[in-house]
This record gives structure tokens, C-alpha cells and sequence, in this order.
């Protein structure tokens, strides 16, 4: 699973780079009447193959990073991912833009909000002396239980 998103995403920045690499080019059927060279023929020939060795190219480097990186010893749970994605990136510089995508933090305060709201639902004007703990109990089951349901 790690494999398929890394190449994933360094093949998602590689066809921003350079258009037209993500799909090998269609194959056209020779029809035998003049139009094309051999020597055109065998161009096309190659560049398809070139295109198809980048593919490999990527899969072959990723994997090679992906192996290397999981027969490392963890990291302690005190240390940041980040500081350790930053002083690798040499190292493994495909898992290190998997790592920059899954790590950051969502640019939003949705969540955040959603929460105050159902909070407010929770602790109102009748139920203003309820225990902070409860109050975060009964938070926890509102958030969760539909999860729980499903």
C-alpha cells in the first residue's frame, strides 16, 4: 500500500513536470501504404520504450527507497516525523514528498467548529453546571456514535 501511494505521488509531480508522460502513446495500426518510414516506425518503436522504462524507472527507485526506509529502526515516539522528513530527504526523496502530503495539517477550522457547535448543544443554559467530564463524555459519545453505527 505505502508502494502505490508513493508512486503515486512521484508520478503525480513527474506528469506535472512533464506532460504527456503518464500514459504510453497510443499504438496506431500500420496500414501498409506508404505514409511512414521504417526508420519513423523504429523511432516511435523506441520512444515508447523510453516511456515505459521511465515508468519502471520510478517504480524500481521507489521500491528500492521504500525497502530501505522500512528496515530502519523506528523512531522515537518524542522525536518529530517532520524533523526526520526534513533530514532525509536526501535519502529518500519520494517517500519524503508521501510524507509532506500525509503529514501536514488540513487547512481548514471545520472540525474545530463542528465541535464548539455540538458543545454548545451539550452545556446550555439548563445544563450549566455539568462537570467538564461529562460534558467531554457526552461530547465524545455525540462524535462517535454515529461512527460506532455504522
Amino acid at each position: 500500500m505505502l508502494q502505490k501511494e508513493v508512486d503515486k505521488v512521484t508520478h503525480s509531480d513527474s506528469t506535472t513536470e512533464t506532460p504527456g508522460t503518464e500514459e504510453p502513446q497510443e499504438k496506431k495500426p500500420h496500414t501498409g501504404s506508404g505514409g511512414q518510414s521504417l526508420l519513423d516506425m523504429h523511432d516511435e518503436i523506441l520512444e515508447e520504450n523510453s516511456t515505459m522504462q521511465q515508468l519502471a524507472g520510478l517504480t524500481s527507485k521507489t521500491s528500492v527507497q521504500v525497502h530501505g526506509y522500512l528496515s530502519e529502526p523506528p523512531i522515537p515516539r518524542n522525536e518529530s516525523p517532520l524533523q526526520y522528513w526534513k533530514s532525509n530527504m536526501s535519502r529518500f526523496p519520494a517517500l519524503a514528498k508521501a510524507a509532506r502530503k500525509y503529514l501536514s495539517a488540513p487547512c481548514t477550522s471545520v472540525d474545530s467548529e463542528r465541535l464548539f457547535s455540538a458543545a454548545s448543544h451539550v452545556v446550555d443554559e439548563k445544563r450549566n453546571r455539568i462537570q467538564c467530564e461529562k460534558a467531554e463524555m457526552l461530547l465524545f459519545v455525540k462524535k462517535n456514535l454515529p461512527l460506532l453505527v455504522k
